[in-house]
């Protein structure tokens, strides 16, 4: 994870290159497009799947489906990386092509990621409330969060971004509860996707600060940053939860706040959103541990982490933006385990309530393991990925923001609270077994996949910090590529 501009050529042809159309800003149309091979891959083997599933009725069969096409994509996702480490893939080039097997930078590992993640959502999505159709939208939304880093550009970006928000529309709109959830969504998300297509054309056309602008408060409704985060406790507590996690794992805001905020926007503007994603962590941990419902509280602890990503991106320490990038790969993993863990229980045992404690750890140990490993992860307890984000965050932000990292750090603990309350409220406290099941063995094995990830990454967490050239930039000029290690 270097750059943060995803794909990033070599050599001094590069850098001429960078000089001449980089500073355009997001959303210019490069002079040379550039093409990953491997998330396009992925991608189009997940929107294979989902055109799979979709013409299958039963729903154990489509789960089924689902699962075998996750898996070929993890598998994929992994290994031809491994295999391009080992036997260099040179790329292949034409007058305005340049072909690469993956991204430079932060989103190199987002295949990954987005196919573990997709793995998990699909081996433990129940069948009751995730029929063919939403498994196959979800798969779809898989899709977009692998294709949005096979041509990084402002267009490209824009139309993935209405198109996973109308998706996740289309899925509330099916429902048709009468709880007014899809029209809650579209309140927030309309003006989302104008925003962000609004800002991306007024980049390009060269009116760059506003744009700017525009697409950061496109980001910061989706990351449902206070105080634009009305719809997603509602939207986490009503929504099936396969649809809530792969929507929260899409890259896109991340990537696209990763390249503006790091050079192309006027320090002012980048140090309002610090300011403001650091409080959103604060107050979501506050609110966090005060819920008794179980989805409110997996929803404020999302927040909260989703705050700390928006502090780190807006910083100006290359050690906190490096930082943000870490927590934003432990979180996807993290939560989407805790998330898939929270509706296998509610599935078994029917809505989940903080109140008071009611669980039997004997009867679920496994699927209570699952989920507290998974709950502390995504909050930064050691020894995890979430853990080393953590740490270079709050070090990279000490000298910008003296006073707000140690409230962080209590936002960091009062989440860990979150978890640790979830945890005895669901599976300790009663001696009464209401029948359900532990983890089945597709279960067991997706999440031991996430926790192997989530370790994994702690034991190897060396990133380059995140660099733009961008000609003119106080914030890229205090940024240099040097690699860190916590």
């Amino acid at each position: 994870m270097g750059s943060s501009a995803p794909y990033r050529r070599r050599g001094s042809a590069g850098a001429r290159d960078r000089r001449a159309g980089g500073t355009a800003g997001h959303g210019a149309w490069r002079a040379e497009a550039m093409i990953a091979l491997v998330p396009l891959l992925v991608a189009g083997l997940l929107l294979a799947g989902s055109s799979t599933v979709t013409r299958i009725a039963d729903g154990r069969l489509a789960r089924r489906a689902a699962v075998s096409f996750a898996a070929a994509a993890t598998a994929l996702s992994i290994v031809l990386p491994l295999v391009c480490r080992y036997a260099p893939f040179a790329g292949a080039r034409t007058a305005d092509l340049v072909m690469v097997a993956l991204p430079d930078g932060a989103a190199r590992p987002v295949a990954t990621v987005t196919c573990v993640v997709g793995l998990l959502v699909v081996a433990m999505s129940p069948i009751a409330s995730h029929p063919p159709a939403t498994l196959a939208g979800i798969l779809r939304l898989l899709a977009i969060s692998s294709g949005s880093v096979v041509v990084r550009d402002g267009g490209v970006a824009a139309v993935l971004w209405a198109l996973s928000a109308w998706l996740v529309w289309a899925e509330l709109r099916r429902r048709d509860s009468g709880d007014g959830l899809d029209r809650l969504f579209a309140m927030y998300h309309v003006p989302s996707v104008l925003f962000f297509g609004v800002g991306t054309a007024l980049t390009a056309a060269g009116s760059p600060e506003t744009g700017t602008a525009l697409v950061v408060l496109g980001t910061v409704i989706r990351s449902a940053v206070i105080p634009v985060h009305g719809w997603y406790p509602r939207f986490v507590e009503r929504a099936p939860l396969g649809v809530v996690v792969a929507f929260g794992a899409a890259p896109l805001g991340v990537l696209t706040q990763l390249e503006l905020l790091s050079a192309r926007s006027p320090g002012a503007l980048a140090h309002e959103v610090a300011l403001i994603g650091g409080l959103t962590a604060v107050a979501a941990a506050v609110f966090g541990v005060v819920q008794n419902s179980a989805r409110r509280a997996l929803a404020f602890l999302a927040m909260s982490q989703s705050g700390l990503i928006a502090f780190g991106l807006g910083n100006g320490s290359p050690v906190a933006v490096s930082g943000a990038v870490l927590t934003w790969q432990a979180s996807a993993l993290a939560l989407s385990g805790t998330a898939m863990a929270l509706a296998a229980l509610e599935a078994r045992r029917g809505t989940l309530s903080l109140a008071a404690p009611g669980g039997n750890f004997a009867r679920t140990p496994r699927l209570a393991a699952a989920f507290l490993l998974c709950g502390l992860a995504a909050v930064g307890f050691p020894p995890s990925l979430g853990f080393a984000g953590g740490h270079l965050l709050v070090h990279g932000s000490a000298g910008e923001f003296p006073l707000l990292w140690p409230a962080l750090i209590g936002a960091v603990g009062v989440n860990g609270m979150t978890v640790m309350r979830s945890f005895f409220a669901l599976f300790t406290g009663s001696r009464v077994h209401r029948g359900e099941r532990d983890l089945r063995p597709l279960e067991a094995c997706a999440l031991m996949v996430v926790v192997t990830a989530l370790l994994l990454g702690a034991v190897l967490p060396v990133i380059p910090v995140p660099h733009v050239p961008a000609a003119g930039s106080e914030r890229s000029d205090r940024r240099t590529a040097q690699p860190v290690d916590p």
